[in-house]
């Protein structure tokens, strides 16, 4: 990902109406009925003040002919009335339809970018999503995606100005030719420093989204609950509020000279184009004063002057927003092109009734813009069925090897075999059916209740309360879980009303919980009990090994009270097995990490 070559690029034309084109594309998507409407409506909402000019200017003649005629007709006044009135009614609906659709459009896209967004980071996979640059793209294109709204506003408004324009500038062309490329000269005068700030303002963005993202985080982490704990007893917070001011102040105060700058030079052009307004009034005036038409008449053509002004400017100024909204959209639309580092595999994979047998094969593996192997040649077999301990020293390549099985990460040269298939080529989708992983860092959802946060374990069917309370028991969760006053429906928020707070250790049981309810094929446990009791964690991994005894199973544990059941152990250091064999086995193994680590660990519970 070349981020820094991307920003310096600007937009080519092409770029620029692809970019509106995939706008236009996603809110069609979103609502085309009232994306359609909000073209429509605001293109007659711009072309109504020429309409109401000429009714204007008709009522301003008539009036004068009847205040200089004897008969005093004011009858000759109503046709004129009427069209008003139907004027006004037509304005006001159009004015309606307009602002419902407006409104329920950016209602409805509000949510569903949202979702659109999150779906494609799912879809991206998790190695992209550990990639710097993508992530600094995606703070960026976070930060931009509700801005798509604008730039789709921007874009109708365009459209509306130059109707507007086309409409106004026949009209103008009338009585006065020559002020139309005056005017033209002007506004494209007035276009190009807007284009020069707008470059300055988003070079400034992009060059600190990095340590922009960073100063977030240290105000994020003063907002969180469960990181206020400890900042508040050690008095971290004026820290985190310090790196937050300083960086936003330095930051704020270049974006703001930008902003200065822009300004006091719109200001100059502003008053050359307030001179050449002033010129064609000057122009419209004598020609009425010489008799060449009556006052109505002046008057819809100053009125046509202002509008065609006015559009054009608005027209480009727009213009300027889009490419400036395009240029950020280009982040956002790039994001979206983004492909999985992960390729699926077409051969399909049922749910597997008898455990898989899993091979890894001459693998080598180093993690993406690293240098270093984490496994060189690493090979080894865990049959169908068999419960297999990994152990090792923090980084020896534990968890590589469960983010490997479970495709987060390609190999970089090798294979895993899954029952003698290559992984690569099963279909993701089924082989994430036959596999269950519990990670460390496991996942809790506090905003959903005890049953929702077990039933994730298998989100795709419906919820089985029945299994669930079982999975509960199972993970030793039951019993408290029953004491919450809303049981199974209690939700796991103090932050929601009659939600509460369930502590580390009962969070980490209702995630084992979720474990049990998927019961896959393939059990992966990484370091899962490390919130826990050392006696809820004696029963529940009695029970993993009793519930799993027809699955197979992989383990990853620093406590070798949880391993010391498995059928083998395999011992890691330095991406290398080093040791393998039943605990008494290595046990037996005088100098073997595997008994000194063990002995080590021995010897701080006595």
């Amino acid at each position: 990902m070349k981020d820094k070559k991307d920003k310096k690029e600007g937009l080519t034309p092409k770029e620029f109406f692809k970019t509106i084109a995939w706008i236009f594309k996603i809110y069609f998507r979103i609502s085309p009925s009232n994306t359609i409407l909000v073209i429509l409506t605001r293109i007659l909402r711009d072309i109504r003040g020429l309409i109401y000019s000429f009714f204007y200017a008709k009522i301003i003649d008539q009036l004068i002919k009847i205040a200089g005629s004897e008969t005093k007709d004011f009858e000759s006044l109503i046709p004129y009335l009427i069209g008003l009135l139907v004027y006004f009614i037509f304005s006001g609906l159009i004015n309606n339809i307009n602002q419902y659709a407006f409104r329920s459009l950016r209602q409805l896209s509000r949510v569903q970018l949202e979702e659109i967004f999150a779906q494609h980071l799912n879809y991206l996979g998790i190695q992209n999503l550990e990639d710097p640059d993508v992530q600094n793209r995606i703070t960026r294109a976070s930060q931009w995606l509700q801005d798509t709204f604008q730039t789709l506003v921007d874009t109708v408004n365009v459209i509306s100005n130059m109707v507007q324009v086309i409409v106004s500038g026949a009209i103008i062309l009338s009585f006065f030719p020559l002020m139309i490329p005056i005017l033209l000269v002007s506004t494209v005068i007035k276009f190009f420093p807007d284009q020069h700030f707008m470059k300055k303002d988003f070079h400034w963005q992009v060059d600190n989204s990095e340590k922009r993202r960073i100063a977030w985080s240290s105000i994020n982490v003063v907002q969180s609950s469960s990181d206020l704990q400890e900042i508040s007893i050690v008095g971290g917070y004026k820290y985190f509020q310090d790196k937050f001011h300083s960086f936003f102040d330095w930051f704020n105060s270049g974006l703001l000279k930008i902003y200065k700058q822009r300004e006091i030079a719109n200001f100059f052009l502003v008053t050359f184009d307030s001179i050449l307004s002033v010129f064609g009034y000057a122009v419209i005036f004598y020609k009425h004063i010489m008799g060449q038409f009556t006052l109505g008449t002046a008057s819809f053509q100053m009125r046509s002057l202002d509008s065609f002004s006015g559009a054009l400017d608005s027209m480009l100024s727009s213009i300027t927003l889009m490419n400036e909204f395009s240029v950020k959209m280009k982040d956002l639309i790039t994001l979206f092109e983004m492909k999985p580092v992960i390729k699926d595999g077409d051969i399909k994979l049922p749910y597997l009734d008898t455990p898989p047998t899993i091979e890894f094969k001459n693998v080598w593996f180093k993690y993406p813009k690293a240098n270093k192997y984490v496994f060189k040649n690493l090979s080894f077999k865990i049959e169908s069925g068999e419960e297999v301990a990994l152990v090792g020293h923090n980084g020896a390549g534990k968890t590589t090897i469960v983010k490997l099985l479970a495709r987060i990460y390609p190999v970089t040269k090798g294979q895993i075999l899954i029952n003698g298939i290559d992984i690569n080529k099963l279909a993701i989708d089924d082989w994430y059916k036959n596999l269950g992983v519990l990670f460390q860092d496991f996942n809790f959802y506090s905003h959903l209740s005890v049953k929702e946060n077990i039933h994730l374990g298998k989100p795709t069917k419906t919820a089985d309360d029945k299994e669930i309370i079982e999975a509960a028991r199972k993970a030793d969760a039951h019993n408290f879980i029953m004491e919450y006053k809303d049981k199974y429906d209690q939700i796991m928020s103090e932050k929601i009303e009659g939600g509460i707070r369930p502590s580390s250790g009962q969070a980490q049981k209702i995630a084992i919980a979720r474990f049990f309810y998927r019961n896959a094929p393939l059990a992966i446990f990484d370091e899962p009990t490390a919130a826990i009791d050392a006696i809820s964690e004696y029963k529940i991994f009695n029970t993993i090994y009793n519930f799993f005894e027809n699955k197979t199973v992989v383990i990853i544990s620093h406590r070798f009270s949880t391993v010391r059941n498995a059928d083998r152990i395999i011992v890691l250091d330095k991406g290398k097995i080093v040791e393998e064999g039943t605990h008494k086995q290595l046990l037996t193994k005088r100098n073997g990490i595997y008994r000194k680590s063990y002995r080590l660990q021995a010897e701080g519970y006595k």
